[in-house]
């Protein structure tokens, strides 16, 4: 939430042709299990939540759902359940299973942020600039997170520290984020006429309705692909996320601190390459908009594949350790090709794309904990090698539709004019 308000302040959305903000999904992923899904059961309940707000916020002036009060509100939840992590445990199971649960309202708005504070805020030629940016919050919270509770997990403090600094940091932050946030450029005070023209330079007319036409969004073949793309290249990455650290651990025989570091090495080089990905996309005006996100996407997914395969052959450490950091690396750079595309494709209705995508990515991380039990019971090396065998296969076939769907044209469904044509019953009754 930190990287959304710093990216903030200098851009503002025209009012006409503009979208409302909404709100947003995401998540963690047995005994043991049970409490680390736990977030993602929440995250998949709230994906139906992530629209409602923005289509209120359509019906009046002050809407009491506008995504800065829908993501603080999360965010606070979030922080405090955090906060009570530690006393849930000495208090029972189910206690911690309800904190985990809570502890899955911030992560369940981030994913959708990204597209709806991009389409609402970036100038059409700096699109790419923003998401890389915004996305690297992700990134960023591993970077901090990873070699600090390494650390912690080692010292006197013990793993209880982590979630009382954690949940302490959230609240903080956002308390900052809501006296910064303003869901619309035009009333923030710090956006100036100059930047408002710049922001809606380049932007086609939209459609003025005020619902969203999701069936229209589900039969799209290009947002199909994109959805196929996030099916196959993040649950790959949640695997690398989440299950890590134990891979490092068990698998290359790291110890607790060491894996702390070895998995923040990974988080720091792609947030580095976002840096750079992002404005190069923009700036590289003599290649075509469509080409550069096959490029990318390309490049992210096929380099995960290719990463996963390379784990699953080599026993050398430093190879398994090269091949895992440039997985995490080069799948940052999915970003500006896949995510790029599902903006420019839905543009007002990118929050409902995007929400699909948390919830695709989070009923993965759902079932993931199922799947590693059955192929790696032990953590072998041998068992991770048929596991990222599987992974990667897996990524290929799920991507093999976008290079050939991938498009910069605005969908029909967002065009002035889309529900007025069919307004005689057969696209209001698919809302």
């Amino acid at each position: 939430m930190s990287s959304d308000a710093s990216m903030l302040q200098q851009s503002k959305p025209h009012r006409q042709g503009t979208l409302v903000v909404p709100p947003y999904n995401a998540g963690t992923g047995l005994t043991r299990n049970r409490a680390s899904s736990a977030p993602v059961v929440h995250e998949h309940i709230h994906n139906k939540d992530v629209c409602y707000p923005s289509n209120q916020a359509n019906k009046s002036k002050m809407p009491p759902f506008t995504f800065r009060n829908v993501l603080t509100f999360y965010g606070a939840v979030s922080s405090i359940a955090t906060l009570l992590i530690p006393v849930a445990v000495t208090s029972g199971y189910y206690l911690v299973i309800a904190a985990r649960i809570f502890q899955g309202f911030g992560a369940s708005i981030l994913f959708s942020s990204i597209g709806s504070i991009s389409e609402g805020w970036a100038p059409i030629a700096e699109i790419s600039t923003y998401i890389a940016f915004l996305s690297a919050g992700f990134q960023l919270s591993n970077i901090i997170t990873m070699p600090l509770s390494g650390m912690l997990c080692s010292s006197s403090l013990g793993w209880r520290a982590i979630y009382y600094i954690y949940g302490a940091a959230a609240l903080i932050v956002t308390t900052v984020f809501f006296g910064f946030f303003r869901d619309t450029a035009h009333v923030h005070r710090n956006v100036s006429e100059k930047e408002m023209a710049k922001i809606s330079h380049g932007r086609s007319a939209i459609s003025g309705r005020k619902r969203v036409p999701y069936l229209a969004i589900c039969k799209d073949k290009h947002v199909l692909a994109i959805w196929a793309s996030a099916l196959g290249g993040n649950m790959s990455l949640m695997t690398l996320m989440i299950y890590g650290p134990t891979y490092l651990n068990k698998a290359l025989g790291l110890n607790v601190q060491e894996t702390g570091l070895a998995n923040s090495i990974p988080y720091i080089l792609a947030t580095l390459v976002k840096f750079v990905a992002g404005p190069l996309s923009d700036n590289l005006t003599s290649v075509p908009d469509t080409w550069k996100m096959i490029f990318f996407g390309a490049v992210s997914q096929g380099g995960m594949a290719v990463g996963f395969f390379v784990m699953a052959l080599t026993r050398v450490k430093i190879i398994a350790q090269i091949a895992y950091t440039t997985a995490i690396v080069l799948a940052g750079v999915n970003m500006v090709g896949v995510v790029k595309c599902a903006q420019m494709v839905s543009r007002q209705y990118i929050h409902f794309v995007m929400a699909v995508n948390s919830m695709i990515s989070w009923i993965a991380i759902f079932i993931l904990p199922m799947i590693i039990g059955v192929l790696c019971p032990t953590h072998s090396p041998e068992e991770w090698a048929v596991f990222y065998i599987a992974g990667g296969i897996w990524v290929i076939i799920m991507n093999i539709p976008f290079p050939f769907l991938a498009t910069t044209q605005a969908a029909d469904f967002t065009k002035p004019g889309w529900g007025e044509k069919k307004s005689n019953g057969v696209v209001d009754s698919e809302l």
